[in-house]
């Protein structure tokens, strides 16, 4: 009966395309994967009667109330094991989906490394305070997780080795996601809940808390190792530095990039940047060797 839920579970969440989403392919090229639901169906906290998503300029997504995953693959003879489930920024009222899953998409997987890109609900069309969008997309960071185990095989992934990497918004969703995941229910009916949503470790980029300083996430002993990279002319500097502080005292392994220049965008991998060397666009090697000095190589 389980491996029939699976089968069921599997096949029904590649669905058909909204418009937004062909013209999100469109614009990005022939090649761009297709994404996949998060659930079958409505997904939980459904917003019935939602204005549609919106594709703006520079491929930047809008209005989101159905939320998937979208898989950019590195080459078979490539692949390492490890995932990177991205989150976008956009100060939850969008997804950067260019500049963020797409450009790192383009640095990772040739490190062999498979980047999935998730695209979490927005306000709007979701009328919720800060608190109400965390906990709304919390619920999607979780599934995305437990979802790339499940397709881990197929994928040719590690699932030992799935981590979440946020920019802006997205990098506060990663870090809520590294404060509060769960090692699944074994007693879901669905298989997919079954799995851990608990990332391998965490990154954030630019790491937003509405401008506030203090670190509003209580981690556990057990939280995912963390990498940040924030620049000094980011303001505050502050929410960056006292995670990490936060994390060393509870002893989880945690790692501060302060870079002089790239503002909030520090961590964007634009491929002028790459190509040039800008020390901000350098942090997917330094955290592949940071992960690696903790045991964990890819």
């Amino acid at each position: 009966m389980r491996q029939f839920l699976s089968l069921l579970l599997v096949t029904s969440v590649f669905a058909e395309l909204t418009p937004a989403e062909r013209e999100l392919m469109q614009q990005l090229g022939s090649d761009t994967p297709e994404p996949i639901l998060l659930w079958p169906g409505k997904p939980p906290q459904f917003l019935e009667n939602a204005a549609p998503e919106v594709i703006a300029e520079n491929q930047r997504i809008r209005s989101v109330s159905v939320p998937t995953i979208t898989p950019y693959l590195p080459p078979k003879e490539k692949h390492n094991g490890m995932a990177i489930v991205v989150c976008a920024g956009g100060g939850y009222g969008g997804h950067d989906w260019k500049t963020h899953v797409v450009y790192a998409a383009q640095v990772f997987n040739p490190m062999g490394i498979a980047v999935i890109g998730l695209k979490y609900r927005t306000r709007p069309p979701h009328l919720l305070p800060n608190e109400g969008i965390q906990a709304l997309t919390l619920l999607d960071a979780k599934r995305a997780m437990r979802l790339v185990r499940h397709h881990a095989s197929e994928w040719g992934i590690d699932p030992a080795k799935v981590g979440v990497v946020g920019y802006s918004a997205g990098a506060n969703l990663a870090m809520n996601l590294a404060a509060n995941f769960d090692l699944g229910d074994p007693q879901a009916t669905d298989p997919i809940e079954c799995l851990s949503s608990r990332p391998d470790f965490a990154v954030g980029l630019g790491t937003w808390h509405w401008r506030k300083p203090e670190n509003p996430f209580v981690f556990k002993a057990n939280s995912p190792p963390v990498y940040l990279a924030h620049a000094t002319t980011d303001k505050p500097v502050e929410i960056a530095t006292n995670i990490i502080a936060d994390l060393k005292k509870l002893g989880v392994p945690a790692r501060l990039d302060l870079h002089e220049e790239g503002g909030h965008g520090v961590g964007n991998l634009i491929p002028q940047r790459v190509k040039n060397g800008f020390p901000g666009a350098q942090w997917p090697k330094l955290l592949v060797e940071w992960l690696e000095s903790l045991g964990k190589k890819p």
